[in-house]
């Protein structure tokens, strides 16, 4: 009995680095088959990918093509989004992509707006986080920015914690947008600043939409150029030209809402799409109607104007106290499905997008193109990249410029 106690004794009496190592040998099966898959999370079958956007996916189309080529290449993805309107059908009938809701955070009335802010930053980095958790185990992470806070930051979180590759696809900056709001010298647009160049570098792909992007980041935000991949937008296959037949079905189907009292032998009808904010001035496009209204032996015109936005409300009424004659305007918020038929339907298109940074470039005009439409796009420093003077559209600078390009392509007067 006193052998087996002092054999005890002395095993107890062991250096501490001899215990540490049993300790871990003994920790290593929970270690490896329950912490590390906790955190990872489940790996499936097939790569997954999350892909994450703070808007709409039903109008996110840029983010919808991405699952579908992520899907065709064998991914299982994630797609995570608000769902203001139903998204593309065969993003909902792809049996590879699951689509996963993101709250919105409304404002309330009277609200302020830093308040605001604070509540809506604070309940997604919630929301979002607790979403992604539940998602981890993907081999890659894609989020869209702008917007990009709070989640570029849960993105690189997730990155770190479930070893993902992180893609950040670059449509604009977020900073330049808040800036039109708050000015560019107020602190909360310089933290913006900080934020995404910060963040950008954890990124192991960066996708921009242009060149004059790519170099941006390249030069004011570090980021290495073998990163970085310019993907340019291309149009779905649903936009494309229309046959006359088909002209006059869509017309019919929304006669009362769009082309009433419209004459489709005389009548030109010229489209445009916008979210209604400061970055895109309607009023240029109202004073070029002023302008046309003026002269004689031109077509009336319908204008179509895709969309909405909380400035509204404020040109519609611009609108009617121009009282114009020759022109109507019509506005509308399309299903998703019917959205490049309308465009197709159109004489032209005009994009009044002038880019907060400078070196993006509008989704509207590339649907435009796929829809057989020449575009005149208000000019800013990336325009050249999409937009060709005289081949598919032409820039411009203001109402008179638009004015001369449509009395160029409807006719003019001697006047």
């Amino acid at each position: 009995m006193l052998g087996v106690v002092g054999d005890f004794i002395n095993w107890v009496d062991y250096p501490a680095w001899v215990w540490l190592l049993i300790a871990i040998y003994l920790a290593l099966p929970a270690v490896v088959y329950i912490a590390v898959p906790y955190l990872v999370g489940n790996v499936s079958v097939h790569p997954r990918v999350v892909i994450c956007v703070l808007g709409d996916l039903g109008h996110s189309p840029r983010m919808c093509y991405h699952a579908r080529s992520f899907a065709l290449k064998g991914y299982a993805v994630d797609l995570c989004g608000y769902l203001e309107s139903s998204p593309p059908q065969d993003i909902v009938d792809n049996e590879d992509i699951d689509i996963h809701q993101i709250k919105t955070v409304s404002r309330g009335v009277g609200e302020n707006y830093f308040f605001f802010i604070v509540k809506k930053v604070v309940g997604q980095l919630c929301g979002i986080a607790s979403l992604l958790w539940e998602l981890r185990g993907a081999k890659y992470i894609m989020v869209q920015n702008p917007p990009g806070i709070p989640v570029l930051l849960l993105a690189v979180v997730y990155k770190y914690i479930t070893g993902a590759k992180l893609i950040i696809d670059w449509h604009n900056l977020g900073y330049s947008i808040l800036a039109i709001k708050l000015g560019p010298s107020h602190p909360l647009v310089t933290l913006n600043r900080i934020y995404e160049k910060l963040l950008s570098r954890f990124a192991d792909i960066n996708l921009t939409v242009t060149k004059k992007m790519k170099d941006f980041l390249k030069k004011e935000f570090g980021v290495k150029s073998k990163k970085i991949t310019i993907l340019y937008d291309k149009a779905a296959a649903d936009f494309k030209p229309l046959t006359e037949a088909q002209k006059t079905n869509v017309i019919q189907k929304y006669k009362n809402v769009l082309f009433n009292s419209f004459d489709s032998t005389r009548d030109k009808i010229l489209v445009s799409s916008t979210s209604f904010t400061p970055d895109e001035d309607f009023n240029v496009l109202l004073e070029a109607m002023k302008k046309y209204e003026k002269h004689s032996g031109v077509p009336n015109l319908r204008v179509i104007i895709t969309g909405k936005g909380p400035m509204k409300d404020e040109f519609l009424y611009a609108v009617k106290e121009a009282g114009l004659t020759k022109v109507t305007f019509r506005t509308a918020w399309l299903p998703i499905e019917d959205y490049p038929l309308v465009l197709g339907t159109a004489d032209i298109g005009v994009s009044l997008h002038t880019s907060s940074s400078g070196i993006d470039l509008p989704m509207k005009v590339v649907d435009m193109f796929g829809c057989g439409i020449p575009v005149l796009a208000l000019d800013f420093p990336a325009l050249p990249e999409l937009v060709e003077s005289g081949v598919n559209g032409y820039p411009v600078q203001d109402s008179d410029e638009i004015l001369e390009r449509l009395l160029q392509l409807f006719g003019n007067d001697e006047n």
